[in-house]
């Protein structure tokens, strides 16, 4: 019997790694599994459709629908399943504490509307009480076509410096990034010091 051919671009989790060694081999599928950091297989995917099956960024699929754009059909299949409280830095001497004190603040992030920010402005309005116009974000992309909700600060970043460079400069107060900043441990530090604690009691 003929099996159905499939490439599948994903995250090297321990959620997947039986099929990326063949351990598990899904039922009447020829799989391809490509192995790839999230940001290239969402771009891969978003820009040239290059898989069959892909992971996908929750936020551009969320926008693209909002848009009418029905390329993709999303399943509920969660293959990062990342809390994101360890995802706030500060600087190691900020007196900032509690997320409650981000307030009036400014936060530097990658793209407004990447899934991990989306899940940080939905975790600080939620459980905080810290609402997304409560705070200025700065960020370190191009601002996207996209239509903030009302009372929300944007501004980008200057062309010649990174989110990462003005948090040691203190010219912002607190960076949420998916990638560790060189400077943890040392001139950095997370807003939530146990986050491990803190995400197991979420």
């Amino acid at each position: 019997m003929h099996k159905l051919e499939l490439t599948l671009a994903c995250g090297r989790y321990d959620r997947t790694q039986a099929l990326i060694d063949g351990r598990v081999q899904p039922e009447g599928v020829d799989l391809t599994f490509i192995p790839l950091r999230p940001g290239e297989t969402f771009w891969r995917m978003l820009n040239h459709g290059e898989f069959d099956v892909s992971e996908m960024s929750l936020s551009s699929y969320t926008i693209l629908r909002s848009e009418g754009d029905t390329r993709f059909t999303a399943i509920p299949v969660f293959p990062s399943r990342t809390f994101r409280h360890s995802a706030i830095y500060l600087r190691a001497d900020s007196r900032i504490e509690r997320p409650e004190d981000l307030k009036g603040k400014r936060i530097g992030v990658g793209d407004y509307q990447m899934t991990a920010a989306v899940w940080v402005r939905g975790v600080l309005t939620h459980e905080y009480g810290v609402k997304p116009e409560d705070i200025a974000w700065v960020v370190g992309k191009p601002i996207r076509s996209i239509k903030p909700p009302a009372g929300i600060k944007l501004e980008s970043i200057p062309a010649d410096t990174t989110l990462e460079e003005m948090l040691e400069r203190g010219e912002i107060d607190a960076l949420v990034s998916v990638m560790i900043p060189k400077g943890i441990g040392k001139t950095v530090r997370r807003l939530f010091r146990d986050f491990r604690t803190v995400e197991s009691e979420y």
